[in-house]
């Protein structure tokens, strides 16, 4: 898997440089990226009254990416490698038929959520839960059609989400199904920037059995597909950038499984940067609810996020950040809360040719 990535890197990077020098008008250049943390925590995990902890500290790679990027008259290139994790995240052609009409193929994001979604995952320090079981990259086509300062995108991708057997987690499978998004942006008076987004995506569905005690029921790990609706708006005011976002999912009951019930998950974001000189305070938090269709409320679950840091540029390639992080979950019975310092940096080259 190594070779086959670094290969399709080699072999696009290779075409890039014949394109220079073939053609003098395209633009070409080549970046990487990396980021280094230290972070210490604390657990504490609270089950029928009996609450035990756990204290870690660590130092490690949280990314190393790398990216070539190139335009030549209405065509496009974008090629991102993860090295830390050995993963072609993006690589996408593009072609631009006229000011209103692009067209992208290849690896793509995908449209989902509205500005969580929209951050770099290099930069990213805290994931809600709808962020956690929105569709990852995968291959397909977007078209995008633009009107003055609003946009709408269209895209198809392959690919389905896989819950876990507890059901609590979902990992997207880059083949298989379709998944299709539409996605409005805009821009009023240079000042507010709405996003909306609608996500169908098709899911793996496996049957099981839990037991409680001497009961043993059926139990549904698996929804055929799920809906995510993502609406938010970026603010400028006073010199801070205010995103506000929220984040509607729907798990699909299986309709051939006995006793499947529809699941939803309601997520409530807010970030807000106020950069100062080259200093940047931020502040995120994450209000959400999961509610999983059971009687009395059994199995559901609510999660509290805050982080509250500050991102420090020693320069235009070197940036230090540090950060305090609080982490809540509660289900009936049982709850887990994370705590964590995380001091780091974030180093970045970009050259062209």
């Amino acid at each position: 898997m190594i070779v086959k990535n670094l290969l399709v890197v080699g072999v696009v990077a290779g075409f890039a440089s014949a394109a220079v020098a073939e053609d003098g008008k395209g633009s070409w250049s080549v970046g990487g990226r990396v980021r280094v943390d230290a972070e210490q925590s604390t657990t504490e995990t609270t089950v029928s009254g009996v609450t035990t902890t756990l204290k870690s500290s660590s130092v490690s790679l949280n990314r190393a990416q790398f990216s070539l990027t190139g335009t030549r008259d209405k065509d496009s290139l974008g090629i991102v490698y993860y090295a830390d994790s050995n993963e072609l995240y993006s690589a996408t052609i593009s072609h631009k038929f006229s000011d209103m009409v692009t067209a992208h193929f290849g690896r793509m994001k995908l449209l989902a959520q509205s500005w969580e979604n929209s951050y770099e995952g290099i930069d990213q320090h805290m994931m809600s839960w709808a962020g956690m079981h929105a569709p990852s990259n995968s291959d397909g086509a977007r078209v995008d059609l633009a009107f003055g300062d609003n946009k709408v995108s269209v895209q198809a991708v392959e690919g389905v989400n896989s819950f876990s057997m507890d059901n609590t987690t979902s990992q997207f499978n880059k083949s298989g199904g379709l998944t299709t998004g539409i996605q409005y942006t805009g821009e009023i008076n240079k000042m507010i920037k709405p996003i909306v987004s609608y996500t169908m995506v098709r899911t793996t569905s496996t049957k099981g059995t839990a037991t409680t005690g001497t009961t043993t029921a059926n139990v549904n790990y698996g929804n055929g597909y799920q809906t995510q609706l993502g609406a938010g708006v970026q603010v400028a005011v006073s010199g801070a950038t205010v995103d506000l976002e929220y984040d509607s999912i729907k798990m699909h009951k299986q309709k051939n499984v006995t006793g499947a019930k529809d699941q939803d998950l309601g997520s409530i974001i807010a970030q807000v940067k106020y950069p100062v000189g080259m200093t940047t305070p931020f502040l995120k938090l994450a209000s959400e609810n999961w509610k999983k269709g059971a009687d009395k409320n059994v199995g559901d679950m609510t999660h509290m996020g805050l982080i509250l840091g500050v991102e420090h540029a020693l320069d235009s390639s070197c940036r230090l950040h540090a950060f305090y992080m609080n982490d809540s979950k509660t289900t009936k019975g049982k709850s887990k809360d994370d705590k964590m310092v995380t001091t780091g940096f974030n180093f970045g080259v970009t050259a062209s040719m």
